[in-house]
């Protein structure tokens, strides 16, 4: 089980001290801790699940099927390319997917190079991905980029 803290609080003390007493009061009447729910909800969370490709020197195209309720279902491996490109086809991408009857699926590849800005190959084979997953019925979640030590979400730049 997966559990998370965050903290998000700011406020004004004269000395360190009083800082600390304030800052301990504030998490000791407000901290909660509670399990993270066996859902996706970030592109931070598919990426920290990319450990295994995320420093290979070649590209490595994933698959994440998820059910109704954006549980994972499986994670697989479609493409393995050259340092600069991989071979995609709608026919790969989706093919467990419909096995595994699920509801959407949510893609991410790796950047060799470590840059993070998506190619204009990366924004065809993703609208290709899209379009062929309407015709499915299952809908493209996200098409996440993940480097070494940082990952970019297409949904959330508004490219997908």
């Amino acid at each position: 089980m997966e559990y998370q803290v965050n903290i998000s609080y700011q406020f004004k003390a004269d000395s360190d001290n009083e800082a600390n007493e304030k800052a301990k009061s504030y998490i000791s009447q407000n901290l909660q801790v509670k399990a993270i729910k066996d859902g996706v909800y970030s592109p931070l969370e598919i990426a920290s699940k990319c450990k295994n490709f995320r420093k290979a020197k070649k590209e490595h195209f994933c698959v994440f099927f998820l059910d109704t309720q954006n549980r994972i279902l499986g994670k697989e491996t479609v493409s393995i390319g050259t340092l600069n490109t991989s071979l995609i086809h709608p026919r790969e991408c989706f093919r467990t997917a419909i096995l595994k009857n699920s509801a959407s699926v949510i893609f991410v590849h790796n950047h060799p190079s470590g840059g993070l800005e998506p190619s204009a190959e990366d924004l065809n084979v993703t609208k290709r991905l899209k379009d062929a997953g309407k015709l499915l019925g299952i809908e493209v979640l996200d098409h996440v980029i993940v480097t070494t030590d940082s990952h970019t979400s297409l949904k959330e730049r508004h490219l997908l």
